[in-house]
């Protein structure tokens, strides 16, 4: 009966050292069998501001511009937009100049080609190149500005516009690539940069042969008179 008693005593003793050494658990520190916190961490998570579709189209463009869902577009790493291809069914295109503050420094290829209700179209000076074939097959396009910030026309840029009759290529285009104006039913071509050579842009395939307006001595207007074209100094 005594060493029972002392048994227990014993036994009661180490069971009180145990849970009395016992480490006490963190409840933001205790892990899971596989490893991964027992308790959800607080983590502090700046404050941002939400971003809704309706406050970005607040004020992305131009005030008088094409609405933006008109347009496929992208902003390159350069930190310019270029506009990738028309969506819309407008007969008056005015292309924004800017995008969310972006300027709009390119019309991409084939942008436009085969927009079939367009008949007008307004590009903005922050354009620098116009792509190839952007605007190819336009069939209604009749009057569109090419503004003193181009610098490049690129092949066929209005390639088969059977609308357009005038055009003025502004002073500041140094380069104009081939087939520019092929299948084009153009009336008067106004060429603004004496030094701005003709590169096969499919003039001598109209049937009737149109009034070229270039300024005196200039390399389109020598091109002109050597290909028997009526032209006129300016």
């Amino acid at each position: 009966m005594r060493k029972q008693l002392i048994l227990c005593g014993l036994l009661a003793a180490a069971l009180l050292t145990a849970g009395c050494s016992k480490e006490k658990v963190d409840p933001g520190t205790a892990a899971s069998p596989d490893g991964s916190p027992a308790f959800p961490q607080a983590v502090d998570v700046p404050a941002t501001e939400p971003v809704t579709l309706a406050k970005k189209a607040e004020s992305a463009i131009d005030s008088n511009a094409a609405p933006m869902d008109a347009f496929t577009y992208t902003v390159r790493e350069d930190g310019t937009a270029c506009i990738l291809k028309y969506n819309g069914k407008d007969t008056n295109v005015v292309i924004t100049s800017q995008i969310d503050g972006t300027p709009v420094t390119e019309i991409g290829q084939y942008a436009f080609e085969a927009a079939a209700t367009v008949e007008s179209v307004e590009i903005p000076n922050t354009v620098t190149k116009i792509g190839e074939f952007a605007f190819q097959d336009c069939e209604n396009l009749k009057t569109v500005n090419i503004p003193d910030s181009v610098t490049e026309l690129c092949r066929g840029t209005f390639a088969c516009c059977t609308s357009l009759q005038e055009i003025t290529i502004p002073v500041s285009v140094t380069t104009a690539d081939r087939e520019l104006f092929t299948g084009c039913g153009l009336v008067d071509l106004y060429v603004k940069n004496p030094s701005l050579e003709y590169a096969s842009w499919g003039l001598e395939d109209m049937e009737t042969k149109c009034m070229i307006h270039a300024p005196a001595g200039s390399a389109i207007l020598t091109w002109a008179q050597n290909n028997n074209f009526p032209a006129t100094e300016e």
